[in-house]
């Protein structure tokens, strides 16, 4: 992509979506990226309130995804992957999809929004650092990148004990399936 005309809108996905998605997710991530520890939580479809693009023309720029999630048995959500094409990368694309997406989970019936991401990135969108002290999951994520957000409707006070469990919410979420745990190369900032 060369020239890029930034004026773009953000817009739920739709199925037609999927090669640019497709595309941005291979510009943006190293090919063993769907095999990271992350994916054994983002079982079945991405929620298609929250899942968004940042469309310019028929071009997509941007794209973000959540997936149901449970945080002690509590529905959640899992942010990501976010990918945006390295053309225009900085410049504010990726912040505006987590910004609009966040606001669309803030009225919804989840009560925390989960992400292993890069720190420096998250953290300005309110995110905290959890440990393996406050959470557990079904494979290793490296702790740097673990953080947890709560929402509109989350109630701390009437959370168990730590740790929590993260799992996928649908029950019929394989736990044995082959992943690779060992940190991948991950070319964007973004996850």
């Amino acid at each position: 992509m060369s020239t890029v005309d930034l004026s773009y809108q953000i817009r739920q996905q739709i199925l037609q979506d999927k090669s640019e998605i497709e595309r941005l997710m291979g510009l943006g991530f190293a090919p063993s990226h769907a095999g990271r520890a992350i994916w054994r939580l983002r079982y079945g479809d991405a929620i298609e309130d929250l899942s968004l693009v940042a469309d310019a023309n028929g071009q997509l720029l941007g794209s973000i995804r959540y997936w149901p999630i449970l945080i002690a048995e509590r529905p959640s959500i899992l942010l990501g992957p976010l990918a945006v094409d390295p053309s225009v990368r900085g410049k504010g694309i990726g912040v505006a999809l987590v910004q609009q997406s966040l606001a669309l989970a803030q009225t919804g019936q989840w009560e925390w929004c989960f992400i292993s991401g890069e720190p420096e990135y998250y953290l300005k969108f309110g995110f905290n650092p959890v440990s393996y002290d406050d959470i557990t999951l079904p494979a290793h994520i490296e702790p740097e990148r673990l953080h947890l957000l709560p929402l509109v409707s989350a109630r701390p006070d009437a959370m168990p004990e730590k740790p929590w469990p993260i799992m996928p919410m649908s029950t019929d979420a394989p736990t044995d399936a082959p992943i690779d745990v060992e940190p991948a190369q991950q070319i964007t900032g973004e996850c």
